[in-house]
């Protein structure tokens, strides 16, 4: 499902939307100006398209080609405008990557996470033998997600559980790795990943295998740590109501933010603070 996207206020009032129409793939990158990125494909070229502020597609940068050449799922923008693009080599066999590019497209490096071996050699042991396990390791990067920070570095989680993020500086170097448990001990990750003032949330979905009462399994946990060292600060459940996807994050105090589907085409965006 691609676009179009929209930039909204505190107040929810919508201050850009961006024609994201053609778009590769419904990921993007937030730039430190309030614009986006989006990635394009013509032939075998990758185009990264620049919007502006005011949701106007400006400049194209063609991505130079990696070594190893992946399909990009995940985008991030530094504060110093350099990229971070990762996603997943499908032939032959399925490899994760990640490269860092300046911002007219020039690699500057490519990334070999330490923790990705792992991952990439559950999927060839399950080939053949257990379809679902060796689906759940290719969404564990291809279901990846990477945000900026506001400390300048990017934020680039494997969706494992527990879930494991990297914390990357626009030079390509794993600043830290931190890995998440889910509350409880139990929990997929989900695409919300946050990080404020040195606080990295990490949102769960709790696994439920219950054939009677399905709407038990629709519940979202917030698992909060410190972006430094990785110590848990703070786990949270979430009301059914408030558990849809997370579209922001606030500290001191803790408060979440979720779209909420009404009835019809009514989205409405739910203030939650733990009790």
């Amino acid at each position: 499902m691609i676009g179009p996207l929209f930039r909204l206020s505190s107040k929810g009032v919508v201050e850009a939307r961006f024609d994201t129409s053609g778009a590769l793939i419904n990921r993007y990158g937030v730039r430190p100006d309030g614009g986006v990125i989006m990635v394009y494909v013509g032939g075998s070229s990758k185009v990264v398209d620049i919007f502006t502020p005011d949701g106007i597609r400006g400049s194209s940068a063609e991505l130079e080609r990696p070594p190893t050449p992946f399909f990009p799922s995940q985008l991030a923008v530094f504060r110093s405008g350099e990229m971070l693009i990762a996603g997943l080599q499908y032939n032959p066999g399925y490899k994760a990557s990640a490269a860092i590019y300046d911002p007219i497209g020039r690699l500057v490096k490519q990334l070999a996470l330490d923790g990705d071996a792992e991952i990439e050699h559950a999927i060839e042991v399950g080939n053949g033998k257990d379809n679902r396990a060796r689906q759940q390791h290719i969404g564990a990067i291809d279901t990846s997600v990477a945000i900026a920070g506001d400390d300048g570095l990017v934020y680039l989680m494997r969706a494992t559980s527990p879930a494991v993020v990297y914390a990357i500086s626009a030079a390509g170097e794993v600043a830290r790795k931190i890995t998440v448990s889910p509350p409880g001990g139990t929990g997929s990750p989900q695409f919300g990943l946050r990080v404020s003032k040195n606080r990295l949330v990490v949102q769960f979905r709790r696994n439920c295998d219950s054939t009677v009462d399905s709407a038990s399994c629709r519940s979202s946990m917030y698992a909060v740590v410190d972006a430094t060292t990785g110590k848990e600060l703070a786990a949270y459940e979430a009301d059914r109501e408030v558990a849809g996807p997370m579209m922001c994050y606030a500290p001191d105090p803790d408060r979440f933010f979720t779209f909420e589907q009404q009835s019809g085409a009514v989205l409405d965006i739910v203030q939650a603070e733990p009790k």
